[in-house]
């Protein structure tokens, strides 16, 4: 490790899970606030003992939050993670709406922070990244967010950091039904509906959402119809079948900035997604094969229409040789690209698909049952550009029942998108990986059974960034850009009675010359408060020293939102709902030129049998 960390994070514990998780069977230590993730190792495991930073966002935060985008949700509970909005709902493609970033990473469009339904990679085979309008809140059980590279696991785009999309299943016997609409400025209109059933070792869930605004700009209308499944089926006690699948269909208008706007600006999206697994579970080994398939047809006003794919393969294993050690064994495969016309243009960009294969390890082993160590390395092999080496290594001390110690160094990378090998606007089939260096520290302290905190501090060195070089019409694709981001991260929660909670985040990033979509500091607070049937969640976000646009060229305002979600259980069938966003009537913008909408209200009505309600 060639730096000196100089930063700490703090980030919260945000689930539902208990505030107790009891890892080691023949253990006494029992660590508060601790929730079971899988997103940082291939093992359900508890949070403490991951090196990675992870952060966990539940069903009921997400709720909580009133917002229908699960990304707007994320944006507001993971410290440093960012999304720039440009309306009430609906991102579009045409311009920065959407674009994800942690710790400042995320490329443009979202190429370095990698999108994944219940460990799924989710990214357009053409243009490499995911499309933030197909993932809605409704359909999430909880969330689990890297903030760094994952790259041994999860091979390319999780150069920035992993965003584990975890969905809903059907838990409950009998079946379950549940429907609802709200309704609110902008005419502004959601509606969704579902039904569940479990019987034996079946279960299915089935669901649906609608969703549209005619925008606060005048051609800014957004409509999107969502389905999903989610079945599975308990073979026997060592092996269960899973089926998930997802179809999204939306338009959407980009209104362009204030300085030029526009009046018809389009693009009609199909996105479907499908995936079967088989999992296992044995005394000393569990694991899992996936196979999974992507699709998307898209359309834009200026004559632009792709098709795309994404088929792929994964297979991992754990293996328990030991009492706390883990041996975790996988390989991925994935075939992905598409093609692409220009129908007013009379262009034909061809068709092209890359091929990638990936095998890894990684090794974590217990000991005294305080220290656990982490290590881990993959073998990535394009049809493009050859080999990538990936290694990481990491350490988690239990000093206490109430504190844990972090440390890890990890490496990421992003592989050349096929837009940028063969595409536009200055395609170049030579350029090579992305990469990253992450050096990382953190602290998870529980003050008292009521109060838990985690602090981060971390150095990202980039280098090889594939950048436009040159003016039009002699631009150049060039590997040619470099970076040093450093930070620290804040979070922690308060559970001042069984009633009253308080949740807050803070983050602080030095991102340079990087500044696209990434302010400088970041603060959430967040109140939920409940009373017999009712809930209010009152929550503040402050962004300071935001740029729209590359290279720190237009600094934005600083802003402070401040918002509230009601719910009141009109019956143990009802719930009845009322929330006001941007309760200040604030001026601002997440992009240069696109200001947001002032004071918004919504209300509306969920009904629900009494099993299926969240």
């Amino acid at each position: 490790m060639k730096n000196v960390l100089y930063a700490f994070t703090a980030i919260a514990v945000c689930s539902s899970a208990g505030y107790a998780q009891q890892v080691q069977s023949d253990s006494a230590r029992v660590y508060y606030g601790s929730p079971v993730v899988v997103s940082g190792t291939r093992e359900e495991m508890s949070r403490n003992f991951v090196p990675a930073s992870i952060s966990v966002v539940t069903s009921k935060e997400l709720k909580s939050s009133g917002q229908i985008s699960l990304l707007d949700a994320l944006s507001e509970r993971v410290p440093d993670l960012f999304v720039a909005q440009r309306g009430v709902i609906g991102y579009g493609i045409n311009s920065q709406a959407g674009t994800v970033t942690i710790r400042g990473l995320g490329g443009s469009p979202n190429t370095q922070v990698l999108v994944l339904i219940d460990g799924v990679p989710q990214f357009m085979g053409l243009f490499g990244h995911p499309l933030p309008d197909s993932y809605l809140s409704e359909d999430a059980e909880r969330v689990e967010v890297i903030r760094g590279p994952a790259s041994v696991l999860y091979g390319t785009n999780a150069m920035g950091g992993v965003i584990n999309i975890i969905t809903k299943k059907n838990r409950d016997d009998g079946t379950l039904l549940k429907a609802g609409a709200t309704y609110g400025s902008f005419n502004t209109q959601e509606y969704s509906g579902g039904v569940g059933y479990r019987i034996g070792n079946l279960d299915i869930l089935l669901s649906g959402d609608h969703d549209q605004t005619d925008g606060h700009r005048p051609n800014s209308r957004f409509n999107t119809s969502n389905g999903y499944l989610n079945a599975g089926y308990e073979v026997n006690d060592n092996f269960t079948l899973r089926v998930n699948g997802s179809i999204n269909k939306f338009k959407t208008y980009d209104p362009g900035t204030i300085y030029s706007p526009l009046s018809n600006n389009w693009v009609d999206v199909l996105r479907s997604t499908s995936s079967i697994s088989l999992n296992n579970n044995f005394t000393r080994f569990d694991g899992s094969l996936k196979l999974f398939y992507s699709y998307g047809d898209h359309s834009v006003y200026d004559g632009f229409h792709s098709l795309d794919r994404n088929v792929g393969a994964m297979l991992y294993q754990n293996f328990h040789p030991f009492e706390g050690s883990v041996l975790t064994l996988g390989t991925d495969y994935q075939h992905y690209g598409g093609n692409a016309v220009n129908d007013i243009a009379d262009l034909n960009y061809g068709k092209h698909y890359v091929d990638e294969f990936g095998v890894y390890a990684l090794v974590e082993q217990m000991f005294f049952n305080q220290v656990m160590l982490n290590t881990g390395a993959r073998i990535e092999h394009s049809g493009v550009y050859g080999y990538e080496f990936v290694p990481q290594a990491g350490i988690a001390w239990t000093a206490t029942s109430s504190m844990t110690l972090k440390a890890s160094v990890s490496r990421g990378f992003r592989s050349p998108t096929i837009r940028e090998l063969y595409l536009f606007p200055a395609p170049n089939p030579n350029l090579q990986p992305e990469r990253l260096w992450n050096y990382e520290i953190g602290l998870l302290q529980s003050l008292t059974r009521r109060v838990h905190i985690e602090l981060t501090g971390f150095i990202a060195e980039g280098s090889n960034l594939i950048l436009t070089e040159g003016i039009y019409p002699n631009l150049q694709l060039l590997n040619s850009g470099r970076f040093t981001h450093r930070g620290v991260e804040f979070a922690g929660h308060y559970t001042l009675s069984n009633n009253l909670r308080i949740d807050a985040n803070y983050s602080y990033i030095d991102p340079g010359s990087q500044t696209y979509s990434t302010p400088k500091q970041k603060l959430f607070v967040g109140i939920s408060y409940s009373y017999k049937r009712a809930d209010a969640n009152l929550s503040l976000q402050r962004i300071m020293d935001l740029y729209g646009a590359d290279n720190s060229q237009k600094k934005l305002p600083d802003y402070t939102l401040l918002e509230i979600y009601l719910t009141y259980e009109a019956s143990q069938f009802a719930d009845m709902t009322i929330s006001c966003e941007n309760l200040l009537n604030v001026s601002y913008q997440t992009i240069y030129g696109y200001p947001m909408p002032g004071r918004t209200f919504f209300a509306g009505l969920r009904l629900h049998t009494a099993e299926v309600k969240q």
